[in-house]
């Protein structure tokens, strides 16, 4: 309100004219007319808690929403005696928005109070259950929708998009669709990562039934749900064993090669290396990671001969698996 209305005060006549105007014009939907008488009495500060409620429901039946959530907001801190008013025209506005996880929250939050009046209680629990229903249902809609991509991703080889719906998937079920996309874990065009992420998923979803992974030639039957994660697994603890002196002389060195280690092992993953490769697949690590930190003159600390051929072979598969590694994640 500027400072020259509100030097002028309203007449009494004129203000009760405005009132039942208004309310008239609410009562036969005329909500463009009504509001204007509202926002009249609202600028010469004479409108009471009816008046605020009468402008509330023409916002919202203008479907002017933002404005009915800043209003309520305002009103809710500033007229206690009305709050529970306010707060019910509010939650109404976020339901019909779909705003369902704010409303839940909201609520959460209300319910916490003892002053609730038993008739708004009870509105207010029923209004919580049937908004609890819909989000659920939203949101698997919302799965089912993704799982839809996701399959359509897979089938037209756009890793990208595999990448980006399983990011977004992970924290959902799986067990309703492992039908559907367990059979991409032996496709030969189905991405040594991408395969990888869906075993994930399903180690995360607590997946209890036997599934066979097909990759980079080899292929296993696994349960996820006895899957330890890729740095527990006994074949990366016993690799990172054989260079613990590297970790004691050279942190830095150690933490790159571990780097190395979990990439390489997430591209592999759940086919693990066999012990008897694990001497020389350290080897290789430790040179690969010498050499890109240019540490030349550092000797590996592991005593037992092994084939330079063999190694060399290790150190190009590392190589070769990075390459996988950051195609799929766009990192490089």
């Amino acid at each position: 309100m500027t400072q020259q209305k509100a030097d002028v005060v309203i007449f009494p006549k004129w203000k009760s004219s405005l009132e039942q105007d208004g309310l008239a014009a609410l009562k036969e939907k005329n909500y463009k007319e009504a509001l204007q008488s509202f926002n009249k009495l609202i600028d010469f500060e004479a409108a009471n808690s009816e008046i605020m409620t009468g402008k509330l429901i023409c916002l919202m039946e203008l479907g002017q929403y933002d404005e009915v959530e800043e209003l309520c907001q305002k009103l809710m801190r500033e007229d206690e005696e009305h709050y529970f008013q306010y707060l019910h025209i509010y939650l109404t506005v976020l339901f019909q928005t779909g705003k369902y996880e704010d409303l839940l929250d909201l609520l959460d939050e209300v319910f916490q109070s003892e002053d609730i009046p038993q008739d708004l209680r009870k509105q207010f629990w029923q209004l919580y259950d049937i908004t609890e229903n819909l989000r659920t249902d939203e949101t698997r809609t919302e799965n089912i929708e993704a799982v839809d991509e996701l399959l359509i991703a897979l089938d037209t080889h756009n890793v990208k998009k595999q990448w980006q719906l399983l990011s977004m998937l992970r924290k959902q079920d799986i067990q309703p669709f492992m039908t559907e996309i367990s059979p991409y874990l032996i496709k030969d065009d189905v991405e040594p990562v991408i395969k990888t992420a869906l075993v994930q998923w399903m180690q995360e979803q607590r997946v209890d039934r036997k599934v066979e992974v097909r990759k980079l030639g080899s292929e296993v039957m696994v349960n996820p749900i006895e899957l330890p994660d890729i740095l527990s697994h006994a074949s990366s603890k016993q690799l990172l064993y054989l260079l613990e002196r590297v970790e004691q002389d050279n942190p830095t060195l150690f933490e790159f090669i571990q780097q190395l280690v979990f990439r390489y092992m997430y591209v592999r993953f759940p086919i693990m290396p066999e012990d008897h490769e694990l001497p020389a697949l350290a080897k290789a690590f430790y040179e690969l990671g010498a050499s890109s930190l240019q540490l030349d003159d550092v000797q590996f600390p592991f005593h037992q001969y092994i084939e330079e051929e063999e190694v060399e072979a290790w150190k190009q598969q590392i190589s070769y698996y990075e390459g996988q590694y950051f195609a799929v994640l766009d990192e490089e």
